[in-house]
């Protein structure tokens, strides 16, 4: 009889521990509803899934996914592992979850990633996922999130120094960042107004007054009024971006400079034909606009 009764005491407490609820999803189709605890069962299945990935096997870690992830997937996965040399994801800690009523559990994934691509590049990441795996055991859905390691060989957020001549000044030692203000999209946008030598176009993109170093060093301002003149001297233009960097230097104001590369040829209404391979620096304000530009050139060579 006591062992009748601690059994049914021990089945009482697996099912309230089971059932017990926490957390809250705000919004979604699942607004207002709760978790609880998933099973053993997918987590096993996300250990084996990430087994499958170390293994560099596209084919063994697709065997774990549903028919409709593997075509939504699928080409990613075969040319992610095809690219890489090894793959080390590290599990640190596992939780299977599920929102009360589901069939589909969600199982959270903390862990340590190392990758060595067939490149020879390296990269290390601190991760976190979730895995869906739904009532036949696969792995219906994936959302990745992670931090990058300062020491990490590529991907960080920032990068790079800016050195002043005056070491006093604010930003000297400060890292880059990428810019992502619609810097290269405007830069197309110009080349296209430029190569057309469209007047109303190209003056769209610059502020009022522009503050302009050339090739020879030599220093002007120049205006929206300039632009009719200046196209006027020539008979076709061809400025053709290969390269466009927009950046800006870390924890200032969003005034971003884009470098371009590119190659340029003028032809001039008296038939003479100037081309270079250009490097330019542009910088854009706070308002979106062109307001300088330094100009670097060298003769092409064919």
């Amino acid at each position: 009889m006591k062992k009748i009764i601690l059994l049914g005491a021990f089945i009482a407490s697996t099912i309230s521990l089971s059932a017990q609820t926490a957390g809250k999803i705000f919004s979604g189709p699942n607004a207002g509803k709760v978790y609880q605890l998933g099973s053993e069962k997918s987590s096993q299945i996300v250990l084996d899934a990430v087994k499958a990935y170390n293994s560099n096997s596209s084919a063994a870690e697709m065997a774990l996914w549903t028919e409709e992830m593997q075509k939504t997937g699928g080409d990613f996965n075969r040319k992610w592992h095809s690219s890489m040399k090894s793959l080390n994801d590290v599990p640190i800690s596992i939780l299977p979850i599920k929102v009360q009523g589901s069939t589909d559990e969600i199982v959270l994934l903390q862990s340590v990633e190392d990758r060595v691509a067939n490149d020879g590049s390296k990269q290390k990441m601190n991760l976190f996922e979730l895995f869906t795996v739904n009532k036949a055991g696969k792995v219906s859905n994936f959302q990745q999130y992670s931090t990058i390691p300062s020491t990490n060989e590529f991907g960080k957020t920032s990068g790079g120094k800016w050195i002043t001549t005056n070491p006093a000044d604010e930003n000297n030692g400060r890292s880059f960042q990428f810019s992502n203000r619609g810097e290269i999209a405007a830069i197309e946008k110009l080349a296209k107004a430029y190569n057309a030598m469209d007047v109303a176009g190209v003056s769209e993109m610059f502020s009022d007054e522009i503050n302009m170093v050339d090739f020879d060093g030599k220093k002007s301002v120049m205006k929206k009024s300039d632009w009719p003149a200046y196209f006027a001297m020539f008979k076709s233009l061809e400025w053709k971006p290969n390269m466009i960097l927009p950046f800006k230097i870390t924890n200032t104001d969003p005034v971003s400079g884009i470098m371009v590369s590119a190659t340029e040829k003028r032809v001039l209404k008296d038939g003479t034909v100037w081309e270079k391979r250009i490097v330019e620096f542009f910088q854009f304000d706070l308002q979106g606009k062109i307001s300088g530009a330094q100009q670097y050139g060298r003769p092409i060579v064919k």
